[in-house]
């Protein structure tokens, strides 16, 4: 639950997560009535570590992703905290798993779909408690 608050005080350390560098993608069709580059979901691409973008790249952590995060991870956490002492509930229990496998499949995503994570050194921990916690707890299911 303090990766909550530390989501809300400061991006220094959501940056070591996210830590993939893009640029803007040139290759998208130009502004039209029913298409606007801005709005798309694929407007960043990954920058090129030794091209003439490598300068202007930049992260994709904001404020406002920061705060998304450190929500869901305040309310991941109140289910944990909750199932832990209702540990016979069977549906808490789930939920519970399912807050890990939610984070273990977003994690994953980010490294090998969006590349806006680097499996480096500060990473491992964000897996390790994704997996982990899911494998623990349907050990112990």
């Amino acid at each position: 639950m303090g990766n909550s608050v530390q989501n809300y005080a400061t991006l220094h350390y959501t940056r070591r997560i996210y830590n993939g560098l893009f640029v803007t993608n040139h290759a998208l069709p130009a502004k039209t009535e029913r298409f606007d580059p801005e709005d798309s979901t694929r407007k960043l691409k990954l920058a090129s570590p030794t091209g003439k973008d490598a300068e202007k790249a930049r992260d994709q952590v904001t404020p406002l992703a920061a705060r998304l995060f450190g929500t869901y991870t305040f309310m991941a956490g109140i289910i944990r905290l909750i199932s832990c002492y209702q540990i016979e509930n069977r549906g808490m229990y789930w939920l519970s798993i399912w807050t890990h496998a939610i984070a273990a499949v977003h994690f994953t995503s980010e490294w090998l779909v969006f590349g806006t994570i680097k499996f480096t050194g500060p990473q491992i921990f964000s897996f390790m408690a994704a997996y982990g916690g899911m494998l623990w707890m349907g050990l112990q299911y």
